[in-house]
């Protein structure tokens, strides 16, 4: 986007020089993402800014634009740009106190919430909670539900609550500041716990995108040398807080899968344990119920 042209713009003319520019960054999807970003400053959904394409830009609302544009353009999320991301069912608030809720991770909620349905009144952690989107998502779609979140960061816990709040669940979660499971003594015993907990290799983050990499935070990424630390500690330590034919589902990177079954496997306390695909095929979550 050239800083220099002051003519008269139109919506569409706007997407059009601005997506372009984009996708000639690296940037994929710049068209959507170009819409989005314009839609959130003219308070307008894709439908209706397509609606408004001929309309024209003021200038007070191309500076705006080009100062948000800008940040997108120094490869910051969309997400954090916008402060809100779509999940599920909900809509969470999102900036860089937690990871951004992915869509792989809805399989998770979906199959968490299979197993919930058939349990009276249950009761679920969701160990390193973020923005709450696993825990939220689960409260929302399970109205008999409650749930213990926790996470080692104080700002993730805080901005997780405010999600809550935004949801009125407040009286249905709890909130803990702590290290995975050793933040749950005291609490349970539940019906399920879940998590999708930092698994990325150490040495793989430096390659990770720019988007993540220097704007995601970090100790939401570093899951250990091969990725495994907090999959193994939950895969040997969780059954000491679960009910009988109690839940655990863990999300994790496609090769981490195998391995954190067999871990599963070998404490002995499970009576199912199952590796489950994505929709693409790729090996995503690892479940397990006690005996």
């Amino acid at each position: 986007m050239g800083e220099d042209s002051r003519e008269t713009m139109r919506v569409l003319d706007l997407i059009t020089a601005a997506s372009t520019h984009l996708a000639e960054k690296g940037v994929e999807n710049a068209r959507l993402e170009v819409e989005l970003l314009l839609g959130h400053l003219l308070g307008l959904d894709r439908v209706n800014l397509y609606m408004a394409f001929d309309r024209p830009v003021t200038e007070e609302e191309r500076d705006a634009f080009r100062a948000l544009y800008r940040r997108r353009l120094a490869r910051e999320p969309l997400q954090y740009i916008i402060g809100s991301t779509g999940f599920r069912e909900v809509e969470l608030k999102t900036d860089s106190r937690a990871l951004i809720p992915r869509p792989e991770t809805e399989l998770l909620v979906g199959t968490a919430l299979d197993f919930l349905a058939k349990r009276e009144s249950p009761l679920f952690a969701d160990l390193g909670t973020g923005s709450g989107a696993i825990a939220i998502s689960l409260l929302y779609e399970n109205t008999e539900a409650s749930a213990i979140a926790v996470d080692i960061s104080d700002d993730a816990l805080l901005l997780a609550h405010e999600n809550a709040r935004a949801m009125g669940f407040e009286d249905r979660i709890g909130f803990v500041r702590g290290d995975m499971l050793s933040a749950l003594e005291g609490h349970g015993p539940f019906d399920a716990v879940l998590s999708n907990p930092p698994y990325v290799r150490t040495g793989d983050i430096a390659g990770l995108d720019p988007e993540v990499r220097d704007f995601e935070p970090g100790n939401a990424l570093d899951g250990g040398r091969d990725g495994l630390d907090f999959l193994r500690e939950i895969a040997v330590k969780a059954h000491e807080y679960l009910k009988n034919g109690g839940l655990v589902l863990l999300e994790c990177e496609g090769g981490q899968a195998d391995d954190t079954a067999a871990v599963f496997q070998q404490t002995g306390h499970y009576i199912e344990i199952e590796v489950i695909c994505d929709l693409a095929g790729k090996k995503r979550l690892v479940k397990a119920v006690l005996r």
